[in-house]
């Protein structure tokens, strides 16, 4: 087995797999807060609920895989090169754990641009597909982490091209939906100032969120390729799946910040109290139309209450104003 522990660096890999798994568990706080927020803030549908609820669910599996595996190598296993290795499965199925996390927030994307863009089903799978694609590698990915022992033999089988392809599909994937979002919310543009604000404001989250992912999946590619043994790559990978979770948590709770600010509303004025009126209306009347000096003092208070909660769900494509203010 001493081929094993020669054609991998130990040291860099696993001294920078800790720092990811720390940074990770890092991010997933943030998660936390997020998803806490989100379900104590707003009201959407119960989709869009256990949607957030799904991926909070995922991220505790990809912590909890990521804490078991840099747990087995550095402390189960502290000072065995050959045991260190060899491939765990906590790692492996980490990558599909991520893959799913990705997948579901895409899916989410993918409804705006549903949305945005007049129901245009080609377009939607244009972004559906090589999100559906990438999940296909992850599990080919982790069929294989399974099946091999050792992490030097990624380079030498199938393995290679499967995670250079998946993450190519991550890059494409990531850009295609900026720039799609970016297309359909500038041409929402209505010339009104308020609207054009907020859709500045959704388009630049939008180019945010899509460089961010991107820019990580670019990391992990550039790596991948210079640095094969040591498995630097798969320390950037352990964030990838806190980014796409944070990200899209943080654009629905952006929705509150970026709403215009009539949509909701209250206009009060003064009551009516017609409680002063009654059986004695018709003696006050007559008495003073006799000049009597009795008087009594009425009351007489109007309120009007006027209230607009506008929850736009974006279903209407007549709506403009609902679909870019659902994002």
């Amino acid at each position: 087995m001493a081929e094993a522990s020669e054609s991998l660096n130990l040291n860099a890999t696993f001294g920078a797999f800790l720092i990811s798994v720390i940074a990770s568990s890092c991010l997933f706080g943030v998660t936390c807060t997020q998803a806490w927020y989100y379900y104590t803030r707003y009201s959407d549908g119960i989709v869009l609920k256990v949607l957030v609820g799904t991926i909070w669910i995922l991220e505790v599996l990809h912590l909890a895989f990521g804490s078991h595996a840099i747990y087995h190598y550095v402390i189960l296993h502290y000072g065995d090169p050959t045991a260190l290795a060899e491939v765990i499965w906590s790692v492996s199925l980490n990558v599909s754990v991520t893959a799913l996390i990705a997948l579901f927030v895409y899916l989410y994307y993918a409804r705006r641009i549903y949305q945005l863009s007049n129901y245009n089903i080609p377009l939607v799978a244009l972004v559906v597909i090589p999100s559906v694609c990438r999940l296909g590698t992850s599990i080919c990915i982790t069929g294989y982490g399974l099946h091999l022992k050792y992490y030097f033999l990624f380079k030498r089988s199938v393995m290679a091209g499967l995670i250079r392809a998946s993450l190519t599909l991550y890059v494409v994937s990531d850009l295609l939906i900026a720039v799609l979002l970016c297309y359909y919310l500038h041409s929402s543009r209505t010339g009104i100032t308020r609207t054009d604000t907020l859709i500045n404001r959704l388009i630049i989250y939008a180019v945010h969120n899509g460089l961010i992912t991107s820019v990580a999946d670019i990391f992990v590619i550039v790596f991948n390729m210079t640095y094969p043994d040591n498995l630097v790559y798969l320390s950037v990978y352990q964030i990838v799946a806190n980014l796409y979770s944070n990200t899209f948590l943080a654009t629905l709770n952006a929705r509150k910040a970026t709403k215009p600010d009539n949509d909701h509303f209250s206009t009060n004025l003064n009551t009516l109290n017609l409680s002063t009126f009654g059986a004695h209306s018709r003696p006050l009347a007559d008495a003073a139309r006799a000049g009597g000096t009795n008087k009594r003092h009425v009351d007489i208070d109007i309120t009007t209450t006027v209230e607009i909660e506008r929850d736009t769900d974006g279903d209407s494509p007549s709506n403009s104003g609902s679909k870019v203010a659902s994002f």
